[in-house]
């Protein structure tokens, strides 16, 4: 009886361990030089906004809810989150995503080493502070705002972003 009560339980785990990655876990493409033009090029002709977050900013972490609220009170923005975490925070990044329903959103992480050449690539003017949020219109001419908005602030700015 123990050895049927192993395999079941053997079985059991496999079957877990190898459904596709949790239902609705959050894939992360990976950032890398070059991808900032790629992922303006597959959305052109549509606003885009660019959260730029991590895990260690307090900041970020309170917006996480309103992001989510966001995502469903403005269909018509393609909203793309960007943790500037590194590759080995995987795991903690996805919980995060998945803690605050925002896995059917375009995620990205950092996946290169040389971080400020990431940062540069996106933004000359921009240091690393964080939350940075770029909003795109559908030319994709764009104004970086870094620090914390209200949700009446992505309100006002979404407006202006559709006309």
């Amino acid at each position: 009886m123990r050895l049927s009560k192993s395999l079941l339980i053997a079985l059991l785990l496999s079957i877990w361990l190898t459904t596709p990655a949790q239902a609705g876990e959050a894939v992360l493409k990976h950032f890398v030089s070059g991808s900032y033009p790629q992922l303006l090029e597959k959305h052109t002709g549509r606003p885009v906004m660019l959260v730029i977050w991590a895990t260690t900013c307090a900041t970020c972490m309170k917006k996480m809810p309103m992001l989510n609220k966001l995502k469903e009170d403005q269909p018509d923005v393609k909203i793309i989150l960007l943790s500037v975490d590194d590759l080995a925070d995987t795991k903690q990044v996805q919980t995060i995503l998945t803690r605050h329903g925002l896995t059917d959103l375009e995620n990205w992480i950092f996946a290169d080493e040389n971080a400020q050449r990431l940062r540069y690539e996106i933004d000359p003017q921009w240091f690393g502070e964080l939350p940075r949020t770029y909003f795109l219109d559908s030319k994709h001419q764009r104004e970086g705002i870094s620090g914390a908005l209200s949700y009446e602030d992505y309100q006002s700015i979404f407006y202006v972003l559709a006309n």
